[in-house]
């Protein structure tokens, strides 16, 4: 099975191909590929390796060529939920599976399976290329992760929500990606919009990592103004024929002289 060594940078998903019906490259049997990409998971948790091949034989369906089909989100999503259907025992009531697209994303990062194409909502497996597997995510141990929880005082540090409004996710403040190890420093708190958020901002980016407003937002993020003075702002610097950006900055800078001066710093 030929594989493809590619840089350690973050993946990027492939535009989507032309369908194929019956070709495959070099071969290819899809069974015997399915089980030895399968049996070299390197994900710990059982069920994520069972919902990685839910995912590849629905991409890659049985009779079908690479590229393959064409397939929607909620198709990937209904594949996942109707396995779960059919393990389901009965003893908790169900609920369908939320995290389905974290799973195609690693996928492509920690398993390689670099060949999925992705437009918009649509996924494509376009090749059967892999790359080098990445080591896989850790889970933080309760107490730790209640000690992050506890340092951004149960917030998400980016949209200031918090539970139950939310629903938090460990992130890793820089992606191990570019660099980022797993000690407790460089760990937040991120909500699932924000976590997804940070998540195709990072796709391909190149800035630095260490003042990012998505990796550091205790300190970089915008500062949020009220709706009110927002308005009042804007009629301001309307009035004056003024940026209202540059108005902001006056004012605070005026802020810090009044303070240096009433200090005698």
């Amino acid at each position: 099975m030929a594989t493809e060594r590619k840089s350690r940078g973050r993946q990027k998903f492939l535009p989507l191909a032309p369908v194929s019906e019956q070709e495959v490259p070099g071969n290819i049997n899809r069974e015997v590929w399915l089980e030895e990409v399968c049996q070299k998971f390197v994900c710990p948790s059982e069920a994520n390796k069972s919902y990685y091949r839910v995912l590849l034989e629905e991409l890659w369906p049985a009779g079908h060529g690479i590229p393959g089909p064409r397939v929607k989100e909620e198709e990937l999503r209904e594949a996942i939920n109707r396995f779960r259907r059919n393990q389901h025992l009965g003893t908790q009531p169900y609920k369908p599976y939320i995290d389905v697209f974290r799973r195609l994303r690693e996928l492509q990062g920690e398993e390689g399976i670099t060949g999925i194409g992705r437009e918009g909502k649509t996924y494509q497996l376009v090749s059967l290329s892999l790359s080098e597997k990445r080591v896989p995510r850790i889970k933080l141990s309760d107490l730790d992760w209640l000690r992050i929880l506890e340092t951004y005082q149960h917030r998400c540090p980016v949209c200031n929500r918090s539970e139950p409004e939310v629903r938090f996710q460990q992130d890793h403040k820089i992606p191990r990606t570019r660099g980022g190890g797993n000690e407790l420093s460089n760990w937040q708190p991120l909500c699932d919009e924000c976590n997804n958020f940070k998540s195709t901002s990072c796709r391909g980016c190149q800035l630095e990592c260490e003042i990012c407003s998505w990796a550091f937002p205790e300190r970089f993020a915008p500062l949020r103004l009220s709706s009110d003075n927002i308005s009042r702002l804007r009629q301001i610097a309307a009035s004056t024929n003024s940026d209202p950006h540059d108005l902001l900055n006056q004012i605070v800078t005026c802020f810090f002289l009044n303070q240096a001066s009433e200090t005698g710093e």
